[in-house]
């Protein structure tokens, strides 16, 4: 009976580590396919089916150069895309896409780099939407606002504070 018992547990455990290190290649198996398409987006070589992550790299590479509207075409598309992860790196880099734009406008084009500035922080709150815990669009969102900020922060800071009106006419006392 105890033999029976043990054998049991083993044939169990053995069965276990078989299914997990069948998921386990299939894993390694799908991660290989997306490294090989990333690497092909690299080396601008069109992959057949050319999937979400190929196209994701090739708009990443795009955005790194100097080419912003081919890199604005390229992650366009994927800010919709219904993989969330893939939907959320895309609108990172759009919104970085847009902020070194506007750092590279020079100064006679101050409302385009202005345009580019709100756009990049519509980028970073669209991702911080689905993922608040994103810090680094969260950090990038405060540096845009840092540099444009809001027509109500505006609003508020040059707003003075409203006069106290006394019922019998009377100054305040300062200390």
């Amino acid at each position: 009976m105890r033999r029976r018992t043990v054998h049991l547990a083993f044939a169990l455990t053995a069965l276990g580590c078989a299914a997990t290190a069948a998921l386990l290649a299939l894993q390694l198996r799908a991660a290989e396919r997306s490294n090989a398409a990333m690497a092909a987006a690299a080396a601008q070589v069109t992959v057949e089916g050319d999937s979400a992550e190929a196209a994701l790299a090739r708009a990443i590479r795009l955005a790194q150069g100097e080419d912003y509207d081919r890199a604005l075409r390229a992650l366009e598309p994927l800010t919709q895309s219904p993989r969330a992860d893939i939907r959320e790196i895309a609108r990172y880099d759009l919104g970085n896409l847009h902020m070194r734009q506007s750092a590279r406008i020079v100064d006679f084009e101050v409302a385009k780099a202005r345009t580019l500035v709100e756009l990049a922080k519509q980028a970073y709150r669209r991702v911080l939407d689905e993922n608040p815990q994103h810090w680094p669009a969260r950090y990038n969102l405060e540096r845009a606002l840092w540099l444009e900020p809001e027509a109500d922060d505006v609003a508020i800071e040059s707003t003075p504070p409203p006069a106290i009106d006394r019922p019998n006419g009377d100054k305040p006392e300062l200390p």
